[in-house]
């Protein structure tokens, strides 16, 4: 029996006005009733509008959902703990300037406020549990990015602030030539990464996937993590869905626990290979292929598979990996990829 009933894959994007068409918001959709036409939100606050309307519906038939975003849902190990104690969620200094977290932004202009998540951070404090490294870090830029209505956002003056506090000195980089940043630079620090990895695990098995701290460039995806990790923070703790939703595999401990009815994923649309459509943007032809190849692997009984990491990796190394740096779906399955790349 599969696992899932609709299969929805988000390429996601960080572009700072509405945008359609190439390199913008791709939502591509399976269900029972086969290819749901997609659709190419303008911004990132009417792709999670359509998003939500697209789980209260399938929730509404019973359905179970795996939803995918093209983007990194941790950071390489003690970046999430790093990060938090920088924006002021695990110490007692908030985050200088304007970014102090939990601070109320324009509600007018659709930006993300974090108060739902800052409040989960002070319900875990008072339990007396302490907060898992992920966890921390989406409260912190929930509580701290700013991503308005028009696609503006913060997201280049909060990585400088950011670099500004971390211990080990700026590991983000990369940022529009037009503008300079004292703690933001436009090139790689060549010796940033000593105590935190530039990598998280999942990239040595995706040679191809960029480092999280890139913001800026070809193949960057720190700018759409940023954004995006917020924005699924907001999404987790919506009333309307928090008791439905699962974020793989911080929540699901990978393919252990997938009993929730929406499936939150971290997915690489790269590793499936795509022919050229006449007119279709590449975009837009990824998310399609992603749902219809979820779903194969679903209806041959391979998805859990899919959904686990590779098993040399060791129990520390799964722990690390649930607990604060996620992992890219098939990664490190190279045989069943070369399966699905041989029968395409």
């Amino acid at each position: 029996m599969p696992l899932f009933d609709r299969y929805i894959a988000v390429d996601w994007s960080a572009a700072n006005t509405p945008k359609r068409g190439k390199d913008s918001i791709w939502i591509g959709e399976l269900g029972p009733e086969g290819r749901v036409p997609s659709q190419n939100p303008p911004t990132r606050h009417a792709a999670m509008a359509e998003i939500a309307a697209r789980l209260l519906a399938a929730r509404g038939r019973g359905e179970r959902t795996m939803l995918g975003f093209d983007f990194v849902f941790g950071y390489p190990r003690g970046g999430a703990t790093a990060i938090a104690a920088a924006t002021g969620l695990s110490d007692t200094s908030p985050l200088v300037g304007d970014f102090e977290p939990g601070r109320r932004q324009n509600r007018s202009s659709g930006a993300i406020l974090g108060e739902k998540a800052m409040r989960a951070t002070l319900e875990w404090q008072g339990r007396g549990e302490p907060q898992p490294p992920w966890l921390q870090l989406w409260s912190a830029l929930a509580g701290t990015v700013v991503d308005s209505a028009d696609n503006s956002s913060n997201r280049f003056q909060l990585a400088e602030a950011i670099n500004l506090r971390l211990a080990d000195g700026p590991h983000f980089w990369g940022h529009p030539h037009q503008h300079s940043y004292a703690a933001l630079h436009p090139k790689r620090p060549p010796s940033a990464y000593a105590a935190i990895p530039e990598r998280r695990m999942a990239e040595h098995y995706v040679r191809s996937a960029q480092p999280v701290w890139k913001l800026t460039g070809v193949g960057s995806v720190g700018s759409q993590a940023m954004l995006g990790i917020a924005r699924l923070a907001a999404l987790r703790t919506d009333p309307r869905f928090a008791a439905d939703i699962a974020v793989w595999p911080f929540e699901t401990a990978f393919a252990d626990d997938l009993s929730r009815p929406i499936i939150i994923t971290e997915i690489y649309p790269s590793l499936f290979p795509v022919s050229a459509a006449d007119g279709l943007p590449r975009d837009r032809a990824q998310v399609e292929v992603t749902t219809t190849r979820f779903a194969e692997l679903d209806r041959a009984g391979l998805l859990q598979t899919f959904l686990n990491p590779p098993t040399e990796l060791t129990a520390d190394q799964r722990a690390i990996l649930i607990a604060e740096e996620g992992w890219i779906a098939g990664a490190g399955h190279q045989a069943l990829l070369a399966q699905l790349r041989s029968a395409a």
